[in-house]
């Protein structure tokens, strides 16, 4: 529980940055985003609007001013140059605001508190956009997929580790900037299964890369009953059936295994 809250903790502080970060870099407008245009001195040239699918809005006086892929000040700039330049205003001094952002949206599901689509009011990395859906639930994974279509519609599926992204390293590293379109999904955390003479037979969650030696450490050891020579692993193979094997001390543990301890017979 404690984890969980201190990555809730971090992931809020990043969120917070982002919106800061969001500010100062440029958010480039798309279809579906509302804007609203004022013009110094020029009451009547005031217009709110909506960007159209092929990314332009109509203005008083100049018709049709294709907007898309600008940031807020280019398109302001934009509408002033084509006032100045159609002869309507000597110096034009406009100014653009962006009231609705809706054309740049990212989904975020499985297992996070608040799973849906986010709608991206800038730039937006990986961990930002887990704190707006209101982070990783108790049943998550801190393994994360990213799901991306490419320009040439080919899907890509990437695989990040939270705590990697988050540990004393990850200012060294590229932040994970998100993308119109991407997919977070965040599966149920990894388990595993310790049962036969052990101090705290159960199940637990495997949140870090673990071996058998370390598995049985987390179940609180051997008890005076177990059997040293006698582990076995348990496994379910591609077909739905479970492969027995005896377990070597440094066998890496998987998703889903079992781990058995014999009983000594002496």
């Amino acid at each position: 529980m404690k984890m969980r809250w201190h990555v809730l903790f971090v992931l809020f502080v990043f969120a917070l940055s982002g919106q800061v970060g969001a500010a100062e870099e440029a958010y480039n407008l798309g279809p579906g985003d509302r804007i609203q245009v004022a013009v110094y001195g020029q009451e009547d040239l005031e217009t709110e609007a909506e960007l159209g699918a092929n990314g332009t809005i109509h203005m008083p006086l100049l018709g049709p001013v294709h907007i898309a892929g600008l940031s807020a000040p280019e398109a302001a700039d934009r509408i002033a140059r084509g006032l100045e330049v159609g002869g309507y205003l000597q110096d034009a001094h406009v100014n653009l605001l962006v009231t609705e952002y809706n054309s740049k949206s990212i989904s975020v599901l499985g297992q996070v508190n608040k799973p849906g689509q986010i709608v991206l009011k800038g730039p937006t990395t990986l961990t930002e956009a887990l704190a707006m859906a209101g982070g990783i639930s108790e049943r998550g994974s801190e393994r994360i997929v990213l799901v991306r279509v490419g320009s040439d519609g080919k899907q890509s599926r990437r695989e990040l580790q939270l705590r990697e992204l988050l540990d004393s390293e990850a200012e060294n590293r590229a932040a994970v900037k998100l993308q119109k379109g991407d997919t977070l999904y965040v599966p149920l955390i990894d388990q595993f299964y310790v049962h036969g003479q052990v101090q705290k037979p159960g199940t637990y969650s495997l949140d870090r890369p673990l071996n058998v030696m370390q598995a049985l450490s987390v179940s609180g050891g051997l008890n005076a009953r177990a059997n040293n020579d006698g582990l076995i692993l348990y496994r379910q193979q591609d077909d739905g059936s479970l492969r027995e094997q005896d377990a070597d001390l440094y066998d890496p543990i998987q998703d889903g295994d079992v781990l058995f301890v014999k009983e000594s017979l002496f």
